[in-house]
C-alpha cells in the first residue's frame, strides 16, 4: 500500500471523516486529501508536505518514521516549488521617482546671499547710524546779520573770519556748514568744545538746542532753544 492508501485506510478504519481529521490535526481538509491522494504538488512546499505527513500519521496512530522514509524515497513525493505570487525583478514595472531637486546649489546660493548681506550691513552700519540721527529740517530762526557794505571779492577776503565756538553740556548731535559746505556732522560729548571759521556764512543744526553754549567771534550767543528742540541757526556778514 502506498502512503496515501495507508493514511486513508487508517482514517476509515476509525470511522473518522476528513472534516474531523482536519479539526483534530489542524490541517486543512484539502491538504489531507492531497496526502491521501498522494497529490503532493498541491501542498505549499516540501517542508509543509513532510510536516503534514508526520502530524497526520502520528494523529492516526501510524508509524510516522516509516511513512517519512517511504516519502523520502519517492521521486514524485517532492512537490515542485510553487511559483511565488510576487513578480520577478524582471517583471516589476519601474516606479517613476520624483524629480530630485538640486538642493545643494540652492543652499550654497542662499548662504552666499546671507554672507553678502551681512558684509553690506557691516559696511553701511556707521553711515546708517549717522543718517538715522539726522533731524528733519527745522524752521529757520535767523540771527541779526553783521552789517557790512557791499564789497568786492577782494574786500571780502580782507575782512576778518567768522569764528563759531560750540561747547556741549551733554551728548548732542550737531551739524556745521561753513560757506555752504558741511565741515562737521556728528555727536559732541559733554564738556567737548569745537570751533569753526568761515568767510561769509556759518550755519548750525542741532537736535537739542539747550545742550549747546555758542560764542560768535568770542561773543556769547543767547540760548538757542529749549531741551530737545531742533534748531537751525545761521550767521552771516
Amino acid at each position: 500500500m502506498g502512503i496515501g492508501e495507508q493514511l486513508r485506510a487508517a482514517r476509515e478504519a476509525r470511522g473518522i471523516s476528513l472534516e474531523e481529521a482536519a479539526a483534530g490535526t489542524r490541517i486543512k481538509r484539502t491538504y489531507l486529501e492531497a496526502l491521501e491522494d498522494e497529490a503532493f504538488s498541491l501542498l505549499p512546499s516540501p517542508a509543509h508536505a513532510r510536516g503534514f505527513l508526520r502530524r497526520y500519521a502520528r494523529w492516526l496512530g501510524l508509524d510516522e518514521a516509516v511513512l517519512l522514509s517511504e516519502w523520502d524515497g519517492m521521486a514524485t513525493a517532492v512537490p515542485p516549488t510553487r511559483p511565488s505570487r510576487m513578480p520577478s525583478m524582471f517583471e516589476l514595472t519601474r516606479i517613476p521617482t520624483r524629480l530630485a531637486l538640486p538642493w545643494r546649489p540652492f543652499a550654497a546660493i542662499g548662504l552666499a546671499a546671507l554672507l553678502i548681506m551681512g558684509v553690506v550691513s557691516l559696511i553701511r552700519g556707521p553711515w546708517r547710524a549717522r543718517s538715522i540721527g539726522l533731524p528733519p529740517a527745522p524752521t529757520v530762526t535767523g540771527a541779526p546779520s553783521i552789517p557790512s557794505a557791499t564789497a568786492t571779492p577782494a574786500s571780502v577776503a580782507a575782512l576778518p573770519m567768522l569764528r563759531l565756538e560750540v561747547e556741549a553740556s551733554e551728548h548732542v548731535w550737531v551739524r556745521i556748514q561753513a560757506d555752504g559746505q558741511v565741515v562737521y556732522q556728528g555727536l559732541l560729548r559733554p564738556g567737548e568744545t569745537r570751533a569753526w571759521e568761515a568767510r561769509s556764512t556759518l550755519q548750525l543744526d542741532t537736535g537739542n538746542a539747550a545742550a549747546l553754549q555758542v560764542r560768535l567771534n568770542g561773543r556769547p550767543e543767547g540760548p538757542l532753544g529749549g531741551r530737545g528742540e531742533i534748531v537751525r541757526k545761521t550767521w552771516s556778514r
